[in-house]
């Protein structure tokens, strides 16, 4: 028999103590007493305080820790084992004598142990090491969903909830009592419309729900407006296992936007509206007959309405085929240097169409300030009023 099994007070070797030596797991015998009174191979390969011949508590506190289990229920619970209270006591901690080892012991009491006591260790670290391995990662995927602007949220295959961020749950103010794990989807939204969470669901709440909960199922994305005039946008994907990740993205910034390029897009289809029938009043043209037109220009002409006084005249001698245009300055209150260029430029685009240009309504100021700035008109045909001009015109077609 091998000394490792029986280092104890007893002389002979037990079958049992033959049967623990046997054992590839750290095993022990302890007396009524509570004394280690036996130990196997394995025990004092695992363990670098045997514990022989000490009471079992002293060896407890020497191996572990006790910074994991709960060491004075688990010294209450072996008290009662020697007392004959109970029959097995469990508990699992990390040792104290480095590197950092764990193990699961299990002390059990049974008739065939002849009274005594057997304890089993059993070394979990592995098991421990990716237990808290896991248990890092998975605190650190919590941390960062999170620390995300948007709402995060993980549906089983069964569609209840599994997990999900206080931003997905804070998006849904009047509803958010029902996020709760283990809740289904269709509760969830049936809770909110409860609450009045979703104003496009009044008066057709099964309607609305049904018509919800097959766009979740399909994993459709889809924009929700919620009360309080918040806008989300509902983005889900489905799993591998079958379940549903569920991301909601708060784009009431981006609606309002939308809403307000709608308007400011609308406001310009009405100024340009506007600026195109200002532009037609500020260049009217008049048909005289099939082939003369008249321009009454009226106020004063800054460079833009002289371009379009230049543009609307010019197309419309291309478009009618016009062979004489009346330009008539009556209503201008004062000719300078600029209106009497183009009131030339004018009349020498209108030649280089093939058409004629008559300038009526030269006031006698007007043709004052006209000689004093110098401005030559020679090739234009001029006449005092209007009547004069399409007197012309008329003459000149006939």
């Amino acid at each position: 028999m091998n000394n490792d099994a029986h280092d104890g007070p007893r002389n002979a070797a037990s079958p049992l103590d033959t049967l623990i030596g046997l054992l590839p797991n750290p095993c022990a015998l302890i007396t009524h007493e509570g004394i280690i009174r036996a130990i196997n191979p394995a025990w004092r390969d695992a363990f670098f305080h045997t514990g022989i011949g000490e009471n079992i508590i002293d060896t407890c506190e020497r191996m572990f820790q006790w910074e994991h289990a709960d060491k004075d229920h688990i010294h209450g619970e072996i008290v009662a084992l020697l007392a004959g209270n109970t029959v097995s006591c469990h508990f699992e901690d990390m040792l104290a004598e480095p590197p950092e080892r764990w193990f699961a012991n299990t002390l059990v009491i049974h008739e065939h142990l002849d009274g005594e006591l057997l304890w089993q260790a059993h070394d979990v670290s592995s098991w421990r090491i990716a237990e808290l391995e896991t248990s890092r990662i998975w605190h650190q995927i919590r941390d960062a969903l999170e620390s995300i602007s948007d709402g995060f949220a993980i549906y089983d295959p069964n569609d209840r909830l599994v997990f999900f961020n206080q931003h997905y749950r804070n998006l849904y103010g009047r509803s958010k009592e029902f996020f709760v794990v283990g809740t289904t989807f269709e509760e969830i939204v049936r809770g909110g419309i409860q609450r009045g969470q979703y104003p496009d669901a009044v008066g057709r709440e099964e309607a609305w729900i049904t018509e919800r909960v097959r766009q979740h199922q399909e994993c459709q994305t889809v924009e929700l407006r919620l009360s309080d005039g918040v806008w989300l946008r509902s983005m889900d994907k489905r799993t591998s296992d079958g379940g549903i990740v569920c991301i909601r993205t708060d784009i009431t910034l981006l609606k309002q936007s939308e809403a307000l390029l709608e308007q400011s897009e609308q406001q310009a289809e009405v100024i340009r509206i506007q600026s195109s029938l200002l532009a037609e009043l500020s260049t009217p043209l008049l048909r005289i007959s099939e082939r003369v037109v008249v321009m009454p220009l009226i106020g004063s002409l800054d460079s833009s309405r002289a371009s379009l006084v230049v543009d609307s005249l010019l197309q419309t001698i291309e478009d009618q085929r016009v062979e004489v245009a009346i330009l008539d300055i009556t209503g201008v209150p004062v000719v300078d240097t600029q209106i009497a260029n183009v009131l030339i430029q004018c009349a020498r685009a209108v030649k280089l169409l093939g058409a004629a240009t008559v300038l009526t309504g030269i006031r006698p100021d007007v043709a004052q300030t006209m000689v004093a700035l110098g401005i030559d008109l020679e090739g234009i045909v001029t006449r005092a009023d209007l009547m004069g001009g399409i007197a012309y015109a008329l003459r000149r077609k006939g």
